[in-house]
């Protein structure tokens, strides 16, 4: 179903149906096809929240970093401004340069600068996710049988080793869950969100969970014709469920006085609601790590250890990195987005990967709203967790870059497409 011209011209008739989709969308039925199709117009990107461009999205998480920083909730908190200043000066600096090297380059569509009518084919939506379900049903069933039931309901210590082809899996219950919000059939979606959300829960895949909730979000508020007001307040009730959700399930996962000694949590802070503790500690610490690397361990040259994250688990190399991250100001290993490429190449690293991450933001402001909504909530949803580590050169982000590309080039009909369907549907 590459375009509408697959359609007989006037031997067929189009009829509407009596759906009543929500955000003044058209459930449109094609009767010698039996796919229904929604008719519906994304608003232009101006009026879109700030937190859908990616560069002020960026700002946001790097000045939330130095805010949470600025706490020293751990012990081991580095312990001056000079660093994380600098630091946050050079990616800043080379992400800006290039955002407005690639934006000079490229033009805006005129899509973005009025409402842009498409076609959603819901039928191939749901058929895809019911293809995706049976294929992690799979995948589940293959490590249960060979590695006893999942984290769960096993043995939760095993979360981080627990199976195999979680590269796969994981990606494929995001896609489940996010292109569930997609169908207007609520049975359906509702059985596909809770499947997908059931498969992470039972992996005890918080990190993932999370990410997927983001790409719900952040899709949410692309299609949305809800003003802006309200997406502020949804935003932040998303916000505060996110970290009450975060905070529960890490409660589940590792107890109190566990928590606090191994974050080296202070003193005067450990009696303080765990909430609190869960965000500020995951978002300063990471960055904190990060600060010592920059200061303290030595660059041992370009090993290619980035890369790394791209390969399947069993072709990884062993880190070469291990004495660092043995260091006692480092906690839990996790050093932001940059850690590998400050690792590699010190502050080169954080200039480069900055100066590429700037490229990618200025391709998303100029060319993925509104034909790639879906690739735009992943690629959001990265950008939110900079401070924790880099979603954007993963091997699950790029299968789920796949699907979701594939997903959106055979279910969205976009501009032309949608007035030669409504022509004939007149």
């Amino acid at each position: 179903m590459s375009d509408y011209s697959t359609y007989p011209d006037s031997e067929n008739r189009f009829g509407l149906d009596s759906f009543n989709a929500p955000d003044d969308r058209e459930d449109l039925a094609s009767v010698w096809t039996g796919h229904r199709l929604i008719r519906s117009a994304l608003a232009p990107i101006r009026s879109r929240p700030f937190y859908c461009n990616p560069v002020i999205l960026f700002l946001a998480v790097w000045l939330l970093m130095l805010a949470s920083l600025s706490v020293r909730v751990s012990e081991v908190i580095y312990p001056s401004f000079g660093t994380p200043l600098l630091v946050f000066g050079i990616s800043a600096g080379a992400l800006l340069l290039g955002y407005f090297a690639c934006t000079a380059v490229l033009s805006s569509p005129a899509s973005q600068k009025e409402p842009a009518p498409y076609i959603l084919d819901v039928t191939l939506i749901w058929r895809l996710n019911f293809l995706f379900l049976i294929l992690a049903l799979a995948l589940v069933f293959f490590n249960w049988s060979a590695s006893g039931p999942p984290p769960a309901i096993g043995d939760p210590s095993t979360y981080l080793t627990y199976g195999r082809f979680k590269q796969v899996l994981f990606p494929l219950a995001s896609t489940i869950a996010v292109n569930s919000t997609l169908d207007t059939a609520r049975f359906r979606r509702y059985t596909f969100l809770l499947f997908a959300i059931g498969i992470l829960i039972l992996y005890v895949a918080r990190g993932i969970l999370l990410v997927t909730f983001l790409q719900m979000f952040f899709l949410f508020s692309l299609r949305t014709n809800k003003s802006r007001k309200k997406q502020y307040v949804i935003a932040l009730g998303f916000l505060t469920v996110a970290i009450a959700c975060g905070t529960i399930f890490g409660d589940l996962r590792t107890a109190h006085d566990i928590f606090i000694s191994f974050l080296k949590i202070r003193d005067k802070y450990a009696d303080w609601p765990m909430a609190w503790l869960w965000l500020v500690s995951y978002v300063s610490i990471p960055f904190s790590n990060l600060c010592w690397i920059v200061s303290h361990a030595s660059s041992q040259g370009p090993s290619l250890a980035f890369l790394y994250p791209i390969l399947p688990t069993f072709a990884a190399p062993n880190s070469p990195y291990i004495s660092v991250y043995a260091s006692t100001n480092i906690v839990d290993n996790a050093s932001t987005y940059l850690q590998n490429y400050v690792l590699d190449f010190s502050y080169l690293g954080i200039y480069f990967a900055n100066l590429l991450l700037g490229i990618g933001c200025g391709w998303i402001v100029k060319r993925a709203y509104p034909r790639h909504i879906l690739i735009l909530s992943i690629f959001l949803s990265a950008m939110s967790l900079i401070f924790f580590t880099d979603m954007f050169f993963l091997l699950s982000t790029v299968i789920q870059l796949v699907v979701q590309r594939m997903v959106e080039k055979r279910c969205f009909w976009w501009a032309a497409r949608s007035e030669r369907f409504a022509h004939e549907l007149a």
